[in-house]
């Protein structure tokens, strides 16, 4: 499949103006020849008939003025730089994973890196024949079938011009895992990966599929806020805050760092931080006693979407804590430091214990004790027990096992670094649905966690006592970290800290059908509400939202605080299996220019003009 296209079509403009003045010439062009004759008398009356058709006269065929205007004609395309573009798709069957996770929203490339991905998709789908066949699969939150498998470019096109920015963390694991299953059903496929290359540890696709990486991006010109925090030390009435930012330029950046408290200005300083290095600033903020903080930096880069972030002023996390279980002295003095935490003992819990327990305290820590009834509020924690369908189950047991992987960003991980942690034995845990892996031991989960309305919690597939972790540093900060995360659920009246992609559900009153939400910065969306709930799954920006239901409202906000996304640096291979995937540069389409073929014909034109008209 091939099609004609113009580089330069504004010089077709110069065709008409330029033939008109050479059929002008032609007509204004004098032919006058001496010739003697006897008398005049007998010409007159066919004079005056000449006279009055001459110009129409003059444009009967003529050689010359045929060549003339094809000579011109042939330059002025020529200038035009005419080409065609010649199909080179390899294969008949073609799956496209785009790619429109936080870093694609990066401006280092015209318009943005999702605007470039864009147009090479558009390549790829211009490029199919009648015969060839195209899906599209979008990796935002979660990765979407934006067009099963069709022959209909048209609708792929209009896919294409839908795809919407996010501010959501990439999920290209997952979006390949879709894509290698549509191309496995069919021969001859080709797989399309169209990203920054933001990813480790993609999986292998099964035989038959080829991967063609496609990268998009130039540089890694970003500074970024990657973590914000407010605490109260115990005794303490000023606020302490903690801003870290990371510096991925190559050269050090100044930026203007302020913080805001419901909109007020609190403090605002000019930092400078190093190339490639983080920098942290921490102050006191007197006078605090609650609401929603946001600290946001000025600066100029390619990533707008890491440079503001948010924490909750006098969010307490877990102030009386229940630790059910035969003792574990680690455990309980690491919860003791924690600022206003008060900590309860119990070796058993009945279920109707259980119940009140749930309600009583705000946090309640099975620790090697099964859970006599599984809550449905609160926040609880379990340490190497047994959960309940919702959260996880225990699978197989893993013998020395080393942690691979963790969820840095979340919560619950931040700051900690479980790599070097040395664990005797472990249980894999099964999560539940809409249940989360936190960290993982060779691919096989061992921490889970578990947000609903109104409860929290988080599974430990291992003994404390049996592993070295609560001798290194890390772990006291794992406790704050659980005892603040948990313990919010309580404030649930409170503004929510979300990561963008996040479904949002609140507890509403049953009466109520409707509700609106009020994203940043855009317009307002009605939602649907039934059974005394509503659910919003289409919060990807980053920014506060506002939900209203009847006389209800809430608020919650998002940012980024995802080092992966905000290191812009474009790669230039992937790890797909066991093997490196190269970023391919070819070019899915060849040009193949006419303006060489034009000039020659326009050569040869004035030749057989200039031949024909000594001739006479």
């Amino acid at each position: 499949m091939s099609s004609l296209s113009l580089m330069a079509p504004v010089a077709l403009a110069a065709l008409v103006p330029l033939a008109a003045i050479i059929v002008l010439l032609y007509l204004l062009k004098l032919r006058r020849h001496d010739v003697p004759v006897p008398s005049v008398f007998l010409w007159r009356q066919a004079i005056e008939d000449v006279q009055a058709n001459a110009p129409f006269q003059r444009l009967r065929m003529s050689l010359l003025l045929l060549l003339q205007l094809i000579a011109l004609t042939a330059l002025v395309f020529a200038l035009a730089v005419p080409f065609v573009m010649a199909r080179r798709l390899p294969g008949r069957t073609s799956v496209i994973v785009l790619d429109a996770s936080a870093s694609m929203n990066a401006t280092d490339v015209a318009g943005s890196r999702l605007e470039a991905a864009r147009g090479r998709a558009r390549e790829i789908v211009g490029a199919m024949s009648g015969r060839d066949e195209a899906a599209l699969i979008v990796c935002g939150a979660r990765p979407a079938v934006a067009v099963p498998m069709t022959r209909d470019r048209r609708r792929l096109l209009r896919a294409l011009d839908a795809v919407r920015p996010t501010d959501c963390a990439t999920n290209l694991r997952d979006g390949l895992l879709l894509g290698t299953g549509l191309a496995s059903r069919r021969e001859d496929a080709r797989l399309y990966l169209i990203s920054d290359g933001a990813v480790d540890g993609l999986p292998a696709p099964p035989a038959g599929v080829e991967i063609e990486f496609i990268r998009v991006g130039e540089r890694s010109e970003n500074v970024a806020i990657v973590a914000f925090e407010a605490a109260r030390p115990v005794g303490a009435e000023e606020m302490q805050l903690f801003i870290r930012l990371r510096n991925y330029c190559a050269n050090a950046r100044e930026v203007e760092l302020a913080v805001y408290l419901d909109d007020a200005a609190l403090d605002a300083r000019r930092v400078t931080a190093a190339a490639g290095q983080d920098h942290v600033e921490a102050w006191e903020a007197a006078g605090v006693a609650g609401g929603l903080l946001r600290a946001e930096i000025a600066v100029e880069d390619d990533l707008a979407a890491d440079n503001v972030a948010y924490a909750r002023a006098g969010a307490g996390g877990a102030g009386s804590v229940l630790l059910v279980g035969p003792g574990n002295l680690f455990l309980e003095q690491a919860l003791l430091i924690q600022p206003d935490v008060t900590v309860m003992r119990a070796e058993s819990l009945t279920a109707a214990q259980a119940e009140e327990a749930y309600a009583q305290h705000d946090l309640v820590v099975f620790d090697r004790t099964p859970v006599p009834v599984p809550p449905t509020e609160g926040a609880v924690l379990l340490v190497d027990t047994g959960g309940w369908a919702g959260l996880a189950s225990r699978t197989e047991t893993l013998e020395q096992p080393r942690i691979g992987s963790w969820q840095e960003d979340h919560p619950v991980l931040r700051h900690v670094n479980l790599a070097a942690a040395g664990i005797a034995r472990a249980h894999v845990l099964a999560p539940g649905p809409g249940a989360e892996v936190l960290a993982q031991a060779e691919g096989k989960p061992l921490v889970v966690a578990l947000e609903q309305e109104g409860l929290r919690a988080v599974a430990i597939g291992w003994d404390l006592l049996d592993s070295d972790l609560p001798l290194r540093v890390g772990f006291p900060v794992l406790v704050s970290n659980l005892t603040r995360w948990l313990g919010e659920v309580r404030g649930a009246e409170e503004t929510r800290l979300l990561r963008p992609g996040a479904t949002v559900r609140y507890a509403i009153a049953p009466e109520v059908e409707r509700a609106t939400l009020e994203p940043p910065g855009g317009e307002r969306r009605r939602l649907a509400a039934s059974g005394g709930e509503v659910t919003c799954a289409e919060a990807d920006r980053v920014g506060l939202y506002r939900l209203t239901a009847g006389e209800q409202e809430f608020r919650f906000a998002m940012d980024l605080r995802d080092a992966a996304e905000s290191d812009l640096a474009p790669r230039a291979e992937l790890t797909v299996g066991e093997r490196q995937v190269a970023s391919s540069e070819r070019e899915l389409r060849s040009e193949r220019h006419l303006w060489p073929w034009l000039a020659v014909l326009a050569i040869v034109a004035l030749t057989a003009e200039w031949y024909f008209y000594h001739r006479r």
